[in-house]
């Protein structure tokens, strides 16, 4: 009879996994559609021919306004609840994200790593203005964040200070990729704001919006942010952009060969 019964257990469990990685399947496929139409709308691009995108993703408007002639449609692929709270009493929401965080480690030793994917269109006028994409993941020893911007102009809060007098290269002045320290959940991470303009060249415009998506379906998950965003981090070398920052990691040691 107990062999019956943990044979049964087995099977229930084998089946559940199963359920919630070909779940997670569907919803990786989402998120990397939606990256990618993002990618694909233009500045001056009406609201009309955004309609379709924002009802497919049920993208909702923002409560931050920037005035009454802008209007943003924030877009969320998430999986894991990691952004919503679980619908229901208080009690049930904590209780899933105490499960969640102390189940980290064998979660993500089954395949089973924490993402969100988000991305926003701001209009102005009834035209979009600024398009976002945006990546949080679980990596191999913290969180990992890639985030991009495209816009008219890049806003002096996502770029690299010079010195004074110094002023960038003609090519340069078009792409910035700031390095961050991020704190998500219970956890601490490392992140990256690329940003990008009409006028950035192709190769500047692909390695700004270049995510490497196999790291949500990776078992040991991206090492480090050049894993996440390798054309941004060949970019930056070639480029002598300088380091990107270092963290400890929030549940292992993490490689300094990203800096």
């Amino acid at each position: 009879m107990a062999l019956k019964v943990s044979l049964v257990a087995l099977v229930s469990c084998a089946v559940l996994f199963v359920v919630i990685f070909v779940v997670f399947k569907i919803k990786y496929s989402h998120a990397a559609t939606l990256l990618e139409e993002l990618k694909g709308i233009q500045l001056e691009e009406s609201e009309s021919s955004l309609t379709p995108l924002i009802k497919r993703y049920n993208a909702s408007r923002s409560e931050h306004e920037l005035g009454p002639e802008d209007q943003t449609f924030v877009f969320i692929v998430d999986p894991w609840r990691l952004l919503r709270p679980l619908p229901g009493p208080e009690w049930v929401d904590h209780s899933y994200r105490w499960v969640f965080s102390e189940t980290g480690s064998w979660r993500r030793k089954l395949k089973l790593r924490a993402w969100v994917a988000t991305g926003w269109v701001r209009l102005t006028d009834g035209k979009a203005g600024v398009v976002s994409g945006n990546l949080v993941i679980e990596g191999e020893n913290e969180w990992l964040m890639a985030d991009w911007r495209y816009g008219a102009t890049i806003p002096a809060q996502r770029r690299i200070r010079q010195p004074d007098g110094v002023r960038l290269p003609s090519e340069l002045s078009q792409f910035d990729a700031i390095w961050t320290h991020l704190h998500f959940g219970d956890g601490t991470g490392e992140g990256v704001y690329t940003s990008v303009t009409p006028l950035s060249s192709p190769e500047q415009l692909n390695a700004a919006r270049s995510i490497d998506l196999s790291c949500l379906l990776s078992g040991n998950g991206c090492r480090s942010l050049c894993a996440l965003l390798p054309e941004v981090d060949r970019y930056r070398r070639a480029h002598n952009l300088g380091d990107w920052g270092w963290n400890s990691g929030s549940w292992g040691e993490q490689p300094r060969d990203c800096r």
